[in-house]
Formats: structure tokens, C-alpha cells, sequence
């Protein structure tokens, strides 16, 4: 590494002010090795430092001169090894060695410097006195002299400290932001293999939900489809019900995502003003699900006007007391909860009311054929729904069943295959 000498000998004092500031004046030969540090942002930004061996040249008195090269390589080793990549050093007088660190804060900088020198003060001397550890932050570089002021260990290790922990907070929340872009991924939920060895999908389709009595669409329900991937035939609610929570997880994260995508390709005109997302009750009564959820439910709710509406299946048999705590814990991040009765015949408990649900849905099935038997299906079903409820809901409606629905009692309805 090339050499540059500072014109004053190392023996004067060097030119102090009053505020301790330490100005070196270079010479001719100095100016090619400044080259790489004049105008660097790691100048500007205050982390070019500069390490003094003044301690060993006094220490060893008459013995420098003829050990000197020996210990310069020995600094440039502990150099190389100590700092990073886009980090570099220059020696640029008989017991002085530049060294900048773009890649790190000021005062890591600084402590690298520190524990650099220290390392070699130990190696030569043994031992290592505060006064020894001669470690200067440069201020400004010209082609002429260098000014800088000393470095404080005990501030250097204390600001050390705090800009790892700044980096760390900084790297968790990058982190964090990174997990939750990815989180809603389509890909990342569906195709799954499930417990019982089957490969599943989730579709997922808006189906409109319209308030009946002012016949006004308030937005779309996610109507989702459990698929067995070899057969292409959608599974049945009671198998979905017998899949583990892993698996039930997956179908909610899954209808979640895929109906964001979904969400994102509509029109501006058809954009929601809500938006019901079915959830299982299995996922929701689980920590790990529901810390998931909130997640989602959080992103969801950026998509739509008015909010998200969490809408929990798999309630009917599910006490009163579990009930009102998976309804609460997601309750911040919906603005209603409705409780889907899946079951042919609802069945409907007047303590879900009490737990928190604050409307009842149902699917029409899919086998009734013609008005009368839907009328005498939605008569019952309604019925049962107004036990906890005044709100109704009947899913999977033709629009001539949407008015009839209405005629029973239901508040909304939907429109459905």
C-alpha cells in the first residue's frame, strides 16, 4: 500500500484549538493518497477516522524504526479483517492510518476503529491505557491537511449500541412489511396437500350482496369453493368441517387472497363499499390463525369503502363463552360480525346474540327446485336466523328469490349460481 508522509514530523504536538480540534498538514506526497476519501459521502457523513500508533512508538522508543514495517502489516491485517467490504484504509504518515467505513453508522465506525486499535496495542504491548487509544473522527480532508477531533470510546460504544439496535428495528420492520406484501399471495396459500393426503384448491368468486329493503348493493361476499384436486369436484361443508386447523387455515388465507385479486381486477364501478370474508371458527380460536388474520383483515379493509365484514362458519355447536372470545378478537378489524349457519336446517342458539354476532347468514341449498319449496325453506330458515337477529341473510339467490326472500323477512340476500 502506498505511503504518503504528513510534512510535520510526528514528534511536534499537533495544532490544537481550544475545542480540542486537531488540524495535520499534509504534504506534496499526501495528495494521491487522499484521493479516494476527499468528497465520499463517508466523509461527509462522519465516518472517516483516523488511528494513531503513538502509543507503540513510544513504548518502544529506539526499537521503532527497525520494527516499524513489521507493524504496519500487522495493522493492515487487523484492518482488512475488521472492516467491511466497502470499507478502506491508507497508511498516510509514519504512525497514521485513514480508515473509512461507508457501510457503517458514525459511531460504529468509530468503535471498529477503537477495537482495531486496541487489538494491536495488545498484540505489541500487551496492555492498553486510555491515553494509548488514539483514535481521531475527521472533520474535513483537503489536499493540504486534515482536521479532525478525538473520539470518545465511551460515546463511541454507547452510539454503537444504540445504531445496532436502530438497524435491528429497522431490518424487523422491513421484515415485517416484506411478510405482509407476501402474505395474501395467492400462490402462497393454494394448491395444498391436506391431512387426509389430498392435493385441495380454494376459488373464490364476489358474489353481490344486496340490502333488500332499500334494494341497494352494499358490496360483495366471498363465496369460496374447497376443491379436491384430482376430481375437480368441490368438497362438501362437512368435509371441509373435518379438516385439520392447518388445512382450515390455509382455505381461509386462500379465500382471502384470491379474493383480493379478485377485488383488484374489478372495475372502478364495481368497486365495494364491503366486503364478507368467511373465516372458520377453528381459525379464529387459535393464536397463530388469528395474529393471520388480523393481518389480512388489515389489508383487506384497504380495498373496500366501508370495511370488511367477518363473517364466522362452523358456529353451530360451538358454547357461548369460546364463541364471544373468537368473535371479540377479531372484532377491531371488522365493522360487523355474522354468523353462517351451514347446516340444510339452521340451527340457531338465542346466546350467539350474546356472544357477538350481530347477524345471521345461510346458504340456500342447492338442491330445492321451485318458489314454493324455497319459500317454505327461507320461512324456516329465517325464522331460526331471527333468534339471534333482526339482520337475515340468504346466500345463493336468483333474483326472483332475492324478492321472495324479502317477503319472508330477510334483510339481504345474494345473487348465486
Amino acid at each position: 500500500m502506498e505511503t504518503a508522509l504528513i510534512s510535520e514530523p510526528k514528534s511536534s504536538p499537533p495544532a490544537a484549538s481550544p475545542d480540542n480540534v486537531t488540524v495535520r498538514r499534509l504534504s506534496e506526497t499526501a495528495r494521491h493518497a487522499m484521493e479516494p476519501f476527499q468528497g465520499s459521502e463517508a466523509l461527509s457523513h462522519g465516518k472517516v477516522n483516523l488511528i494513531g500508533l503513538d502509543a507503540i512508538v513510544e513504548a518502544l522508543a529506539e526499537r521503532w524504526q527497525s520494527r516499524r514495517e513489521q507493524i504496519y502489516e500487522h495493522v493492515e491485517r487487523v484492518l482488512a479483517r475488521n472492516l467491511g467490504p466497502n470499507g478502506f484504509f491508507v497508511r498516510v504518515s509514519e504512525t497514521d492510518f485513514l480508515v473509512a467505513q461507508p457501510d457503517l453508522g458514525v459511531f460504529a465506525a468509530q468503535a471498529t476503529c477503537l477495537r482495531a486499535l486496541n487489538e494491536v496495542l495488545k498484540h505489541f504491548l500487551g496492555a492498553v491505557s486510555v491515553r494509548g487509544m488514539s483514535v481521531l473522527r475527521v472533520q474535513t480532508l483537503s489536499n493540504t491537511e486534515i482536521v479532525a477531533v478525538p473520539v470518545d470510546p465511551k460515546q463511541a460504544a454507547e452510539g454503537e449500541r444504540r445504531e445496532v439496535q436502530a438497524a435491528a428495528s429497522a431490518a424487523a420492520a422491513a421484515a415485517a412489511a416484506e411478510a405482509e406484501r407476501t402474505l395474501l399471495s395467492p400462490e402462497r396459500w393454494s394448491p395444498f396437500v391436506a391431512g387426509n393426503g389430498r392435493k385441495v384448491r380454494v376459488s373464490c368468486k364476489l358474489e353481490p350482496v344486496f340490502e333488500l329493503k332499500g334494494n341497494t348493493r352494499i358490496g360483495y361476499r366471498l363465496n369460496r369453493r374447497v376443491i379436491d384436486v384430482e376430481t375437480e369436484e368441490a368438497m362438501s361443508p362437512d368435509a371441509v368441517r373435518n379438516l385439520s386447523r392447518g388445512d382450515l387455515l390455509k382455505i381461509d388465507m386462500a379465500t382471502i387472497s384470491r379474493g383480493l385479486m379478485r377485488l383488484n381486477a374489478a372495475s372502478e364501478a364495481d368497486q365495494a363499499l364491503s366486503l364478507i370474508i368467511p373465516v372458520s371458527y377453528i381459525t379464529l380460536s387459535n393464536h397463530n390463525g388469528r395474529n393471520l388474520l388480523a393481518t389480512a383483515f388489515n389489508q383487506a379493509r384497504q380495498k373496500v369503502l366501508a370495511g370488511v365484514i367477518c363473517e364466522v362458519c362452523d358456529i353451530e355447536d360451538v358454547p357461548q363463552g369460546p364463541l364471544l372470545s373468537a368473535v371479540s378478537l377479531i372484532r377491531p378489524w371488522s365493522v360487523f360480525v355474522i354468523g353462517h349457519l351451514f347446516d340444510e336446517t339452521p340451527r340457531a342458539a338465542s346466546y350467539m346474540r350474546d356472544a357477538g354476532i350481530q347477524a345471521v347468514s345461510m346458504t340456500c341449498p342447492t338442491h330445492i327446485d321451485g318458489d314454493a319449496e324455497f319459500l317454505g325453506w327461507a320461512k324456516d330458515a329465517i325464522r331460526a336466523a331471527n333468534r339471534v337477529s333482526r339482520s337475515a341473510m340468504v346466500y345463493g339467490c336468483t333474483p326472483k328469490r332475492i324478492a321472495l326472500a324479502g317477503l319472508m323477512g330477510a334483510s339481504h340476500a345474494s345473487v348465486g349460481a
